[in-house]
């Protein structure tokens, strides 16, 4: 709800380029420069941010993530000059999603101990829906209204509505009296330790996790897929209005392409979870890559519009099973401060992505590199997934053996290690 609410209004900034543009006269990389402040303002915060969520629980994260959503929407509204929209966009409302995405995606871990990807597969629905909707809302705002208008209205329904959604929050299963869906935890995840020991075990659990090759790798994998992607939802409307689609048309790409990454994004965990996290990925990031090559035959609106069905079945999946291979590898149990540093990978392949099309744009006058970025990015994220370990195996089973004995889970840990 938090998502389809507003929460991933940067994942629609597409459609504020060319406004902007037409109403300041500011050069895309100069208003793309806020879509990478964001990003890489996520990309710092996401590991502390996965530290807090882990510490504190996701509901207080949220609540500092609607703060600044109310504010980067406010300083929207009031720009004069582009260093505003850097502020606004790029730190506030990076703040935002840098909260959103290590929250919710870790709370979801504590309410599923078993059908963990029918949990994952809603949520990530709810972030492939969320831009669809944002972003053809904006688009509609902004070809009725001024600026001003548009980002007021956004701040005060979007944000007003998640807030009543966070006052209802709950981080986990046990601040309801409830367990998981699947029973209680087993082993040490179950178990009552001292607040001391609880932040020991975690910080020892994430540096066993951080050993592991596959957790860079997963780094690594997440940041191309998403300088793959962001490529396509930060310029697609650019494009197809260089190439004589009309502007509320041109949102309307983008937000078909959202709208069908719900899908998959529902699908892919829930396959990940049944038939495999490693070759389903790999498959996405190839569906993802290669229909970005139909950019440089698209020309009416039509073709943008199949571009947009075709390429948002790989979008949707490519990112959305990385909690179940996460859960693979590393078994259960906090996974806050991991998710962070994967999604610290994720922001800066948005950054990069979000920011060099325009760039690459102020040189050449076109998106055809742009465009060859985006396939070989994906691409080359498939074949990092295939190199990774296979997941019929935890990676980290012996993670207790760096504790202390008083830390440590007792006979649940010695049965669990035999």
């Amino acid at each position: 709800m938090l998502y389809l609410a507003g929460g991933s209004i940067t994942q629609a900034f597409g459609v504020v380029i060319l406004p902007l543009q037409d109403e300041y006269g500011w050069s895309q990389g100069s208003i793309t420069l806020a879509y990478g402040i964001s990003a890489i303002m996520s990309a710092v915060l996401s590991p502390m941010v996965g530290i807090a969520t882990d510490r504190y629980g996701g509901r207080p994260v949220l609540f500092v993530g609607v703060a600044c959503f109310f504010i980067g929407t406010a300083i929207s509204a009031l720009a004069t000059d582009v260093w505003h929209i850097w502020l606004a966009y790029g730190v506030f409302l990076g703040v935002t999603q840098s909260c959103l995405n290590v929250a919710l995606i870790t709370t979801v871990t504590y309410w599923f101990r078993e059908k963990l990807g029918l949990g994952v597969g809603l949520l990530q629905c709810a972030g492939g829906v969320g831009p669809a909707g944002t972003t053809l809302l904006i688009g509609i705002l902004l070809a009725h209204y001024d600026w001003r208008v548009a980002f007021w209205s956004l701040g005060i329904g979007c944000g007003t509505a998640m807030t009543m959604i966070v006052f209802f929050f709950r981080s986990k299963p046990s601040d309801m009296g409830l367990d998981p869906l699947g029973g209680a935890w087993s082993g040490s995840v179950g178990q009552e330790f001292s607040r001391d020991i609880r932040i020991l075990r975690d910080k020892v659990r994430a540096a066993s996790i951080q050993s592991t090759s596959a957790f860079w790798k997963l780094v690594m994998v997440h940041y191309l897929g998403c300088l793959s992607h962001a490529i396509v939802i930060v310029y697609i409307v650019p494009i197809a209005v260089l190439a004589g689609v009309g502007a509320v048309a041109a949102a309307g790409v983008l937000s078909t392409l959202a709208l069908v990454s719900g899908l998959t994004r529902f699908l892919t965990p829930v396959l990940a979870d049944s038939l495999g996290a490693r070759g389903t990925m790999a498959v996405m990031y190839v569906l993802q890559g290669l229909p970005v090559l139909m950019l440089y035959w698209a020309n009416d609106t039509w073709s943008f519009y199949v571009f947009a069905v075709i390429f948002g079945i790989g979008y949707g999946g490519e990112g959305s099973a990385f909690p179940i291979i996460n859960r693979r590898y590393y078994g259960e149990g906090s996974l806050g401060r991991s998710f962070g540093w994967q999604l610290s990978g994720a922001m800066l392949g948005m950054a990069t992505g979000g920011w060099v099309g325009g760039v690459l744009f102020g040189f050449f006058d076109d998106y055809l590199l742009t465009i060859a970025l985006s396939v070989a990015a994906s691409l080359t994220g498939a074949v990092v997934i295939m190199s990774m370990d296979r997941t019929d195996r935890v990676l980290i089973l012996d993670w207790e053996d760096r504790l202390p004995e008083e830390a440590r889970s007792g006979p649940l840990y010695s049965s669990a290690a035999n």
